[in-house]
């Protein structure tokens, strides 16, 4: 079996050398396995950037899955080794882990002191992005939570979704990596630390997965009896001291679902109001996206109701509307809502069947109404959608004569006909103006009239007499 032991300081230990856990030799250790590895923790952390090198080398390993196991403890920079370089996180049953932000020495000048404090600011995103890619929830609360210096028993690791699950006791880890937390923690261990606040993992949860436990039931009155002890308090004390951790209220967030109807029908130039499917909850933000061009949509951003207008375009054509919803100070949700342009002849409502009426008596129908059956009312309904696209495809023809008529008038030349239809289309009073009103035979669509020869001798106009010959030669000095 593939196993690795980190049992001491993560990086180099200049007081204990032997317990030194480096990335080179965590990187040697697997370049020679093949097959799934099983990595045991007990450590109280060390230099964050060899942490980091580790949790990458872990990450990366390729041959099968990391599984690590904390024996006894995971805190500071063997945390986060556990929670981003394995596949699966286990935890012993008595053992515990801590998160903190990052801290170092440091001396110089203000300007240097700031760079330090830049970089380990830097270095406390870094980690709580690496717990919330695990757990869940925002790296604000994380970073809450590091600033806190949170411990976690076996069952409030799994419980906050840092480990994925509480495993029997087997063997006792080696006592430095306690006696190292001790030395440069807040606090000494679980029991001396406050409960961890509760993160929101996903947006859902209840009582029992998101309230942390209140230690190990079993030997919660030696745990008490310790702390008293340490503190040089009375039992009775400290327990009711501690009794605002352990029965604090824990918010419980629920999940809504909320929709658009999929497609919402609207005539040209109609307008049409949608409204989201489901309850909206009070706290929600509605916005709209991007609206395609000839529509105008808005929506009213408590209740999500949307009053979108549609163009005047044939039917069939579509519009998906964004609508970003947003809840508190998370990432907006994106519903989509559509709608069709329909026939004007569509806007009929569907017939509304009348009251079963009694026995042997006729049912009544109310005014003028008329009571068809469904297969004559959809026959009907086809046709005046049928008689709508003839009309328009009449429309249009008519349109087309009256430019056709303009050029046999003469009012413009047949290489204007295009440009004609197509004003026609656009604007037909327009088009009139500027094409219709010229005067008839503006453009000559026949032989106006001829040339002719004055000459009363009868000859053909076209012949040129001998005499004319004659002066035409002399004129331009032809003589030979």
């Amino acid at each position: 079996m593939n196993e690795i032991l980190m049992y001491g300081t993560i990086g180099e230990d200049f007081w204990e050398p032997e317990n030194s856990i480096t990335a080179k030799s965590i990187m040697s250790q697997l370049a020679d396995m093949t097959g799934d590895v099983t990595v045991r923790i007990s450590s109280g952390g060390g230099d964050v950037y060899a942490g980091i090198d580790i949790m990458n080398a872990l990450k990366d390993y390729d041959g099968g899955e990391v599984t690590v196991i904390v024996e006894s403890l995971a805190a500071s920079a063997a945390s986060f080794i556990a929670v981003g370089g394995a596949d699966r996180v286990l935890m012993r049953a008595s053992s515990e882990l801590m998160i903190h932000r990052a801290w170092t020495w440091a001396e110089g000048n203000a300007d240097e002191v700031a760079k330090t404090l830049k970089d380990l600011e830097r270095q406390d995103t870094k980690l709580a992005n690496i717990y919330a890619a695990k757990a869940g929830g925002t790296v604000e609360d994380w970073l809450a939570a590091m600033s806190d210096e949170t411990w976690y028993t076996a069952d409030e690791a799994v419980a906050a979704g840092l480990a994925d699950e509480v495993i029997a006791e087997k063997s006792t880890a080696p006592e430095p990596a306690a006696k190292l937390a001790r030395r440069r923690f807040k606090f000494a261990n679980r029991a001396a630390a406050p409960p961890p606040r509760p993160v929101h993992r996903s947006g859902t949860g209840d009582e029992e997965t998101t309230t942390p436990s209140n230690g190990q039931e079993e030997d919660a009155m030696s745990i008490l009896n310790q702390l008293a002890k340490e503190l040089g308090k009375k039992p009775e004390d400290v327990q009711n001291a501690l009794s605002g951790f352990f029965n604090e209220t824990v918010q419980v967030n629920t999940e809504v679902e909320l929709s658009y109807p999929e497609d919402t029908q609207v005539v040209p130039t109609g307008k049409a109001t949608i409204t989201p499917v489901g309850e909206v909850p009070s706290g929600l933000t509605f916005a709209l996206g991007e609206v395609a061009d000839g529509w105008t949509a808005e929506v009213a951003e408590d209740t999500g109701v949307i009053t979108v207008t549609a163009p005047n375009e044939e039917p069939g054509e579509q519009l998906a509307l964004a609508v970003p919803v947003q809840s508190g100070e998370g990432e907006p949700t994106e519903l989509t809502a559509g709608v069709t342009i329909k026939a004007a002849a569509d806007d009929e409502p569907e017939p509304t069947p009348a009251e079963p009426a009694a026995p042997g008596t006729p049912g009544e129908l109310a005014g003028d109404a008329v009571s068809l059956d469904r297969e004559t009312y959809n026959e009907l309904k086809a046709a005046a959608k049928f008689g709508w696209q003839a009309m328009e495809r009449d429309k249009e023809s008519k349109l087309v004569s009256e430019v056709d008529a303009w050029v046999k008038d003469g009012r413009i030349s047949a290489s204007l006909r295009g440009k004609a239809v197509a004003a026609m289309k656009r604007d037909p009073q327009i088009a009139r103006d500027l094409y219709g009103s010229n005067p008839k035979d503006t453009v000559p669509r026949a032989e106006i009239g001829y040339g002719v020869d004055d000459t009363d001798d009868g000859e053909n106009p076209n012949t040129i007499s001998d005499e004319r010959k004659a002066s035409i030669v002399r004129a331009l000095n032809l003589n030979p």
